[in-house]
Parts: C-alpha cells; structure tokens; sequence
C-alpha cells in the first residue's frame, strides 16, 4: 500500500499590507537602502519592506513622493528595526536626521546601534568621533549628514537644519508643541521628510489624532495602518494577523497575544489589548461598559418596543437630555429605541418635560425611570405612571442587566446612533466591597445621557415575561 504524504498547511502569518494605506508607490529609490541592510545583515520581514517602498518612493524628479509617512502597528512588530539601516542610509546621503521619542529611551538604543554600524562599517564616511554624551548625542559624516536625538520638548525641537525627522510614540504627544518647533526646521531642506512611528490612541493623542484626521485627504501623507477591522471582536484571530505583521515572522508573537487577550480579558482591562496589540483606538484607557461588538451585532433597522417602559436622563448642566424606551418581546429579549437627544444652553424643561409627557401618554408607556440627581426637572410634568427612582444598588443591578443582555444577543436596537455614541464613554466603575459596578462617564466632561437612558429603560422592561395573548 503506497501511502501518500499529506501536505502540512503553513501556520498563518501576519499581513504584510497596511489595512489603510494609499496605493503602493511606482516609482521607488531602494537600491542603497538594500544594500546597507545586507551590509548590516537585516533581514526584513514584509511589512517592514512595505514601509521602507513609501519611504523611498520617488516623485518628480529624485524627490520623495512622501513629505510625511505614518507607520502605525500594534507593540512590538518590528516598527524600530528598520530604522538602524534607514538611519544608516539617510546619513550616507548626506542627509540631517532628527529623531525623538517621549522616552529617550528608545532612541538611544536606536543611536547606539546606528553608532556600532558606522563604525564597524563605514567608519571611512565618518567626520570625526560620534557624541555619545547624555543630552549630546550627534553622529555626523564627511559629506554633510548628521543625526541626533533630541528630547521631545518645543526646546528640545531647535535647533539647526534638518532633512528628516523620526518622531517616535507619536500616540504619547498631547500638545502640538515640539511639531511646532520641529516643523520649521525642515524649511531650508530641499527634500524633506517625516516619519512618525506609533500604535493606536485614545482621545487624548492630539497629534496622532490629526495625521489620522488628514489621512484620506492629504496627498503628501503616506498613512499606513496595520490594525484589525474595526468589525473584528477582541477575540479575533484574523484581527490579530491584521494588526500584527510580524506574526510568523518573530517568534512567540501569536503566543503571548493569546496570553495578554485573557489576562485583559479576565482583568476587565480590554481598552488595553484594543490599543496596544489590535492598534485600535479607544476614547479612554479605563474598561468599557459593553462590548463594541456585541452591541453592533444587536442593531435592527427596526423595532417596535411592545409595552414600553420610558427612562430619562439629563446631564448635571441642563444642556443635553435623552429618553428612550424598551419594551420585552415574548421571547424575553428587550427591544430599545432612543425617542429624544436634545441639547440647549440650557435645555428648557419645562418644553422639553411636556413633549416627553405627551409621547409617553401616546405609546402608553408602562413605568418611566429617572435619576433622582439630574432628572427631576424633567420627570416632574408626568403623573401617570408615577416616575421611579433608579439609582445606586438599583441602578447597579440595571447597569449589569443591560450588559448581560447585549452580550446574550437578547436585546435589539433602532434608531440609537447617540446611544452606541455614548457608550464609546461609558465605563464600568466598580465597587470592591460588593463586587457589582455601575455605568458611568468616561471623562468628566462627556455627558453619557442616551447609553444612561437606555439602560434605565431597558432594566424597567426586563421584568417578568409578558404573558402571552390566548387563543380562544
């Protein structure tokens, strides 16, 4: 019996293309780059190949097609390997380097390696012995190159002339400060370029948030994002592909990503996992009340809340308020839709309180729920049925209800764009003596009022099942 060989499937590897990236470039000058990475024996894995095609892709003439490239991936992909022969190259070029991090750190080890490299290889090109100094450090070559690293500091940005700038961990800048005292050091060169290096932010990644903005727009930015899908759940293996090219190519990669998936998982701290290994942005740090996927994996393009309960909610400062209602289907799933989202300065409630009087007269509304604190001035123009408090313990149980029911599948939504909005900012603040929590605001100066009126209007119809009509 001849037995034949069964081909092993090859592991998968991670994606070598950005997920957001503009067209791959024509024209590129790769020739010396390639060969200091065998002179300095780098092998580059595809992505950083992909990388290096819009850094040296070529416009009219001998100048770069790309006055600034973006490379964002998740945390430890290979983003700094490259930068030892693309340092080495730009320096042959006669080219003036500034490079900076929040961390010096980082940098430093990158100058570290660029000063080993040019002396074991081209110490022929270079003008004199490298600064190694703390604060000084400073290559420079006989053809005119030099290359520094600078804390990142509007102070630490001046200086003299540059080609390129290398700005590291541009997630961590909150200010515009050192772009804007860096920036103007590039005027006088004749081919400048800019490389910013980072993973996902949050909402308080100015910069970073601004290259991301001008992205789809700006024809001299090369935005090149390595994440998972934004429809891709946590758990996704092919998200993590996405986001992390060096998967099959470094070792132990998907490995430890599994090992961090569960201990974010298990330790309420996803936000974490999200930004630093799937290189996607959250609003904050701190743990979300939902799943982002499973409340999109909810949406219905329609529904029809049967017996509806009513809640309200309203922001401290009276200038934004939303009701919803929810109503339980036969089945015990809960069907919600967002009624009202208006903002004034402030809202006048007593205009406000009687519409929402009248719509709740109108669908027959079974209960309405408000929060003693805030909703007062609004729940005080409806009699019938009398309005109940919802808040602490209470308002604990409704907070973990709602996400036990969208994380179920057994709650549909309509018409609730400001409440998938609002939970973007609604976090989970918990309470260790009782080990129960509570939705809550994000940041201090995001009101959360639709996602707060949801959950109090889907807790009011989660009750018992509705019976259901008999036959005669």
């Amino acid at each position: 019996m001849v037995v034949t060989a069964r081909k092993r499937t090859p592991p998968p590897k991670g994606s070598a293309k950005p997920r957001l990236s503009p067209p791959v470039p024509a024209r590129t000058d790769l020739d010396l780059f390639h060969e200091t990475c065998r002179t300095l024996e780098i092998e580059l894995i595809p992505s950083q190949e992909e990388v290096a095609r819009y850094l040296y892709a070529l416009g009219q003439g001998s100048s770069w097609l790309y006055r600034e490239i973006a490379e964002l991936m998740s945390r430890q992909n290979g983003k700094t390997e490259p930068l030892v022969p693309h340092i080495v190259t730009r320096l042959r070029m006669g080219r003036r380097i500034m490079h900076t991090a929040q961390d010096r750190t980082l940098p430093r080890e990158v100058f570290e390696r660029v000063v080993d490299a040019m002396v074991a290889h081209y110490s022929k090109e270079l003008r004199g012995r490298p600064r190694l100094a703390n604060g000084q450090e400073s290559i420079r070559t006989n053809n005119g190159g030099r290359y520094r690293i600078v804390a990142p500091t509007r102070g630490g940005a001046r200086g003299p002339s540059n080609d390129d700038l290398i700005i590291d961990e541009v997630r961590e800048l909150d200010s515009f400060d050192f772009i804007a005292a860096a920036k103007p050091t590039l005027t006088a060169s004749t081919n400048p370029q800019t490389l910013y290096l980072s993973n996902a932010g949050d909402d308080s990644s100015v910069v970073l948030n601004s290259i991301r903005l001008r992205a789809q727009t700006d024809p001299r930015l090369a935005y090149l994002e390595w994440s998972a899908g934004p429809e891709r759940p946590a758990d996704d293996r092919e998200g993590w592909r996405e986001a992390n090219p060096a998967i099959g190519y470094l070792p132990g990669v998907e490995e430890n990503l599994e090992a961090e998936y569960v201990s974010n998982k298990l330790a309420g701290t996803l936000a974490i996992f999200e930004t630093e290994h799937l290189c996607r942005w959250v609003s904050t740090m701190r743990e979300r009340l939902v799943d982002e996927h499973s409340w999109v994996l909810c949406h219905a393009d329609a529904v029809v809340p049967p017996a509806p309960c009513l809640a309200v909610s309203m922001d401290p400062q009276g200038r934004r308020a939303s009701v919803a209602v929810a109503g339980q289907r036969p089945d015990g799933s809960v069907a919600l839709r967002l009624l009202f989202n208006v903002t004034g300065d402030p809202i006048n409630t007593a205009d406000l309180g009687n519409d929402i009087a009248k719509v709740a007269g109108k669908l027959k509304v079974k209960r309405i729920g408000f929060d003693p604190l805030t909703d007062r001035e609004l729940v005080k123009f409806m009699r019938l049925p009398k309005p109940e408090p919802i808040s602490g313990q209470l308002f604990a149980n409704a907070s973990a209800q709602f996400v036990n029911l969208v994380g179920a599948g057994r709650l549909q939504h309509a018409e609730c764009d400001p409440v998938t909005d609002d939970l973007t900012w609604t976090s989970r603040k918990a309470d260790t003596d009782t080990g129960t929590y509570q939705a809550v605001r994000a940041q201090d100066d995001r009101p959360i009022t639709a996602s707060l009126a949801a959950i109090r209007a889907v807790w009011l119809a989660s009750g018992p099942a509705p019976a259901k009509a008999r036959v005669m």
